[in-house]
């Protein structure tokens, strides 16, 4: 498939979708931006991982971003993990640790599934789990 065939389709996909799947792909992207960062750091490939821990950074910050503070308390926690975790993807650009990168894929994993299963019905797609 084409570079451009695959813009278009994730366009599209994005243009459809509601705003509960849109969050879902920024976990799902962040997820994979995590782990092609941290496998980027454990084969010595810095500016691939950076690349990807940046990327992974600006998804931290949509989540943020979409977050209503006028639901309550969650709103608050969840800015608080948010805010963890993007200084932890920082430290460990800074020391090239992959590890904890692989810490924040455990921290974001279980709000995948839960987002998944209170909002869209299902758990994360199997190919994010593991």
């Amino acid at each position: 498939m084409s570079q451009a065939a695959i813009n278009q389709y994730v366009k599209s996909r994005t243009a459809t979708a509601t705003p509960a799947q849109l969050v879902a792909m920024l976990f799902d992207g962040l997820i994979a931006a995590l782990r092609r960062g941290a496998d980027a750091q454990a084969s010595g490939r810095r500016t691939d991982a950076s690349e990807q821990l940046v990327k992974a950074q600006r998804i931290v910050t949509e989540l943020r971003c979409s977050l209503n503070f006028d639901a309550g308390q969650l709103a608050t926690d969840l800015d608080r993990i948010y805010e963890f975790i993007w200084r932890q993807l920082v430290t460990a650009n800074m020391n090239n640790d992959p590890l904890l990168v692989m810490r924040c894929v455990e921290l974001i994993m279980p709000l995948r599934e839960a987002w998944g299963q209170a909002c869209l019905g299902s758990p994360a797609p199997a190919r994010l789990s593991a």
